[in-house]
């Protein structure tokens, strides 16, 4: 395991010394152009605006000051009718859906500041392929429980992660309001989360090699996509009853998800909304020899579909098959993907069920 003291004033140091240097770096030839002041600065010497707190999750200029230069957290979150609403849907920068066993779909939520989520749930165990997103992303798993399989790549791969079953009461909670089976119901918090990690010596601090898997625009730019409108997409996983329908609604921009006809909400009543819909396609199988019929996803790289502003187009896809490989989008002459700036849904689809994804 990756396991160093977390340093939180170091992390807000560093960050205050970095824009102190952008600063004076900017102030830095004033006295070579004082001569020419008077005139107006040439159009080529206009300074383009500087984004000093970009989400590297999500590309907005939103992100707080002290969570700069921090490693994403991931949540591995039920998603059984009974899970639903969710507590902390709508805090996600990005929600990652696929396929576990017998027709379900799971999701892991990542985060690039937790420190203001005050509820995030419900959590359920992890799943393999999971896991190796999450390497990718150099991410911190948070779960509760998991498959043999995911244990395994966990302790091959020394991928950091935080197990509700070690922790209940804790650091993990149960909210039993509902009146819905217990697995149904774990749930903890943003500041839990990093009083663990300070507690497990896991560092929070991004490795210095550390780079988003995902390219963004500018954050006050909207790109428009080439191969067609799309003010709506259905997206099927299985007839298990996990199938998604994202509506675009031109006011803000957005897709709304609704899942199963219904609108896909939080526990306050907001209704889950992205920028971004992505479909990634790959097969899927069930593990030889596994009682549960749990599923093994072909990570390795295919096609997809990228759907923003209103538009769409076809992308391929590449993670590999190595787990610490990030996961890769590229547009249809093999450069990455720009994405705009926004929030994001990425769908693991299964490749048999292409034809059934409706882009209208």
């Amino acid at each position: 395991m990756k396991k160093k003291k977390i340093l939180r004033n170091t992390v807000l140091c560093s960050a205050a010394a970095l824009l102190l240097i952008a600063s004076l770096t900017a102030c830095g030839n004033q006295d070579d152009t004082s001569s020419v002041a008077s005139e107006g600065p040439a159009p080529s010497s206009i300074a383009e605006v500087k984004y000093e707190n970009i989400n590297p999750l999500t590309g907005e200029n939103n992100l707080a000051t002290s969570a700069k230069g921090q490693r994403p957290i991931a949540f591995m979150i039920n998603n059984n009718p009974s899970a639903r609403p969710h507590w902390g849907l709508c805090s996600a920068d990005v929600v990652i859906e696929g396929l576990v066993e017998g027709g379900s779909t799971r999701m892991m939520w990542m985060f690039s500041d937790i420190s203001y989520v005050p509820k995030i749930g419900s959590l359920r165990s992890m799943r393999h392929d999971f896991v190796e997103i999450a390497d990718g992303f150099d991410a911190v798993l948070v779960h509760w429980g998991g498959s043999p399989q995911a244990y395994t790549s966990v302790s091959t791969n020394g991928v950091d992660e935080l197990d509700g079953i070690s922790y209940e009461g804790s650091y993990f909670f149960r909210d039993q309001t509902r009146n819905v089976l217990i697995e149904h119901t774990g749930y903890t918090t943003g500041e839990k989360i990093l009083d663990l990690m300070d507690q497990k010596d896991i560092e929070i601090k991004a490795n210095s090699q550390y780079t988003s898997p995902f390219t963004f625009g500018k954050p006050d730019e909207k790109r428009t996509l080439t191969d067609g409108t799309c003010k709506q997409v259905d997206v099927y996983f299985s007839s298990g009853g996990y199938n998604h329908t994202f509506t675009y609604d031109e006011s803000d921009g957005l897709y709304y998800n609704s899942i199963e006809g219904a609108p896909m909400k939080d526990d306050n009543g907001q209704q889950m909304a992205v920028t971004n819909v992505i479909g990634l396609y790959m097969d899927v199988s069930t593990i030889a020899g596994d009682g549960s019929g749990r599923v093994d996803m072909d990570l390795s790289g295919g096609e997809g579909f990228y759907i923003s502003n209103g538009t769409y187009e076809t992308i391929t896809w590449k993670k590999g098959n190595t787990p610490s490989n990030p996961l890769k989008f590229y547009d249809k002459n093999g450069n990455e993907l720009v994405l705009n700036a926004g929030k994001s849904w990425i769908g693991l689809l299964p490749e048999n069920y292409r034809a059934n994804t409706v882009i209208a």
